[in-house]
């Protein structure tokens, strides 16, 4: 008898690789798609599985961890693997696999888009134009130049350089803070390395590219917040959790900064009533920067990549647990 298939599980609608890949997923492995991301739904649907291909969305926990045998790798549609148990999986030899290169200026374009709408107040004054047909220059709507202005990059990996990039093109004057990035290895994108504190006291617009860890949970609180100039701006495009939401929702509506936008959230899908919904100065967007045609197309063919290599039983690329593994 031939060997039986080895079995994947893909488990949510958010994992979007197209019908021809699923066809030749199919021609290798059995593949089967988790009707819901409920913790008891996944437990039961991965029993075993070899690979669990999932998004953002799911927890894959211990629990959904450790009911395969089989389980040779986690593989994430994207790029942050805080939703995978890491520990358990490393504890049972499970490989945690991402897919970090597919959206690297996808993403930094949507952190710059979202400075330069909140620079210039782009959505109010839309806004008011379609309700009133005319906006006259009032001081409701007045912008300021990106030239000479701060921006201060809290996290310098591949996305905070990428932007860095796009700043430099308007003459903005880069400082970041991240204490694993040395000033010789990122010299080239002319930043300065200034501590927490003074690049939020600096900070014209402070823009946040770090990994969401128990040491950055929370790191810009009520204190960093405070220590924001009034007329700064606040960018996310990496974790809602880094930032103390409700202190976020109390400088918005008490002024301690001009504005912000957001592209994360520390639950998702929001829900109707979500507070910062309804708070002064921000610009949301539901967790798309990476969406474009082009990065969507990328990132379906670099997670199908690391599945093969998976399949193929070579040792993919980005397993994120590696040296935990001794691989």
């Amino acid at each position: 008898m031939p060997a039986a298939k080895p079995k994947i599980l893909i488990t949510d609608r958010e994992v979007y690789l197209n019908e021809v890949q699923l066809v030749e997923l199919g021609k290798r492995a059995n593949v089967v798609h988790a009707p819901n991301w409920e913790e008891l739904t996944l437990i039961a649907q991965a029993k075993g599985a070899d690979v669990i291909v999932h998004s953002f969305f799911p927890s894959i926990s211990a629990a959904v961890i450790g009911t395969s045998d089989n389980l040779k790798a986690t593989v994430k549609y994207g790029v942050g693997t805080d939703n995978v148990d890491v520990e358990t999986a490393t504890r049972l030899g499970v490989m945690v696999v991402n897919c970090p290169e597919y959206g690297t200026g996808t993403v930094a374009d949507h952190a710059f888009a979202l400075l330069i709408s909140l620079a210039r107040k782009i959505p109010a004054i839309d806004h008011a134009t379609k309700e009133t047909a005319w906006v006259w220059p009032t001081p409701e709507f007045i912008g300021v130049d990106l030239a000479d202005k701060t921006i201060g990059f809290v996290g310098f990996g591949r996305i905070g350089r990428a932007m860095c990039k796009r700043a430099a093109g308007f003459d903005m004057q880069p400082i970041y803070y991240d204490p694993y990035v040395t000033q010789e290895e990122v010299a080239f994108t002319g930043a300065l390395s200034v501590g927490l504190d003074e690049l939020l006291e600096h900070s014209d617009f402070v823009t946040i590219h770090c990994i969401l860890t128990p040491e950055t949970r929370g790191l810009i609180d009520a204190a960093a917040l405070r220590r924001m100039k009034v007329t700064a701006n606040l960018i996310d495009v990496s974790r809602g959790a880094i930032i103390d939401e409700a202190a976020l929702l109390q400088a918005l509506n008490e002024g301690w900064i001009a504005g912000a936008g957001i592209d994360v959230f520390p639950v998702e899908p929001l829900t109707e009533g979500y507070p910062l919904l309804q708070a002064p100065n921000t610009i949301l967007t539901s967790h798309l920067a990476w969406y474009t045609l082009e990065a969507d197309a990328r990132l379906a063919a670099e997670c199908m990549n690391r599945i093969t290599e998976i399949l193929d039983g070579n040792r993919p690329k980005n397993v994120i647990n590696r040296k935990a593994l001794g691989l």
